[in-house]
């Protein structure tokens, strides 16, 4: 992901110079240039919303397009959405909480809270299996050689031809994982949103109480996220920013097949998932600031839960994370020299640019030539 991320950079950079909106500076009026562009040349999506909180300098969500496809509601910005896995920065905040408190340490084996028949058949590879030496850490940096149980979307796929009102339990999701293909090496790094469901199983067995409402007992509540949820009342549908696979409708779908996923579960809003962003990087959920810091050593890219993007000499390291799921691609990012947190957010998933992160790296660009 880091390297994807920093050659598209490189490549939309070096485009930009050549042209005439490279001149830009950074202001509403030019993210709200660049947002109004990513929407135009993605029609399949129905709207865009970028929110920006960098301190002394600006401060803003702006919204373009319409709540669906329909055009019948102008977009405002409060829409709630599915974050997909920018799910994984909470679940890892949670369990690097745990450690705080002694209730738990990343280097713990994985089989002192899980079954270790479930472990042994979700990292056997090559005929051998690897639920000895299976640690926390190892799930949440994603190098357990565990494969990932949405299966290249094929989950989704199935999911929404078969049962797409389905509200599936950490059971079912466990299920579904046993009949994927092992196919990584244990101890290299390969992205599965399995490692964190059994993140969430761990929590759960952990605090004796279901992870969503653990997200609201040390998040959500200290927070005041009052719009973010992982088991969100049905009643929100009706409020939900549309979100669309090219031309299928599958907002409802991704909020059955989500709620309770500890991998990429969270319905938010742009303002709450600034908010979190900001205090997540800043340290304000850990007692310690060391905490933030062993969350931060990233190897190939990737931390406890986090991504990072780039690096650079004025923003410092770009961290944060991705969230893609059918419907909605999402990007939460923080700049750590400027303090600086920004979110992107397309109701699209299967987008016509280049890369997904199009509308980040233009506006990181932005950032970076402000004096």
């Amino acid at each position: 992901m880091k390297f994807l991320f920093l050659s598209f950079f490189l490549l939309v950079t070096t485009h930009l110079s050549a042209q005439k909106k490279d001149t830009l500076s950074f202001s509403k009026q030019s993210i709200g240039y660049l947002a109004d562009e990513y929407l135009a040349i993605n029609p399949q999506a129905s709207g865009v919303i970028v929110a920006i909180d960098y301190p002394g300098k600006l401060s803003w969500r702006y919204a373009t397009g319409h709540r669906s496809m329909e055009k019948i509601k102008p977009l405002n910005g409060d829409e709630p959405f599915i974050a997909a896995s920018i799910t994984k920065i909470f679940i890892s905040v949670i369990i690097l909480q745990m450690q705080e408190e002694a209730k738990l340490s990343i280097e713990d084996k994985v089989i002192q809270y899980l079954d270790p028949d479930l472990i042994r058949q979700l990292t056997t590879f090559g005929g051998n299996s690897h639920e000895e030496v299976l640690t926390i850490e190892h799930l949440l940096r994603h190098t357990s050689g565990i494969s990932d149980y949405l299966n290249k979307t094929q989950t989704h796929l199935n999911g929404y031809r078969n049962a797409p009102d389905k509200v599936y339990s950490f059971k079912d999701r466990m299920q579904i994982a046993l009949k994927v293909p092992s196919s990584q090496k244990f101890g290299k790094y390969h992205y599965s949103n399995t490692n964190y469901l059994l993140l969430g199983m761990i929590v759960e067995k952990i605090d004796q109480m279901n992870a969503s409402a653990i997200l609201d007992k040390r998040i959500f509540t200290p927070l005041k996220l009052e719009n973010s949820s992982l088991m969100p009342s049905k009643t929100i549908l009706p409020q939900m920013l549309k979100g669309y696979y090219t031309d299928w409708d599958l907002t409802s779908f991704s909020f059955h097949f989500n709620k309770g996923n500890t991998a990429g579960g969270l319905l938010t809003t742009t303002a709450d998932l600034l908010k979190f962003g900001k205090s997540v990087f800043t340290g304000a959920l850990f007692k310690s600031k060391a905490t933030l810091a062993r969350m931060l050593e990233f190897e190939k890219g990737y931390g406890l839960g986090v991504m990072q993007f780039e690096k650079s000499k004025k923003a410092g390291r770009v961290i944060g994370h991705s969230g893609f799921d059918p419907g909605y691609t999402c990007y939460l990012a923080y700049l750590e020299k400027l303090n600086t947190t920004v979110l992107t957010l397309i109701n699209q998933s299967e987008l016509e640019v280049i890369m997904p992160a199009f509308l980040l790296v233009k506006i990181i660009h932005l950032i970076k030539k402000e004096p």
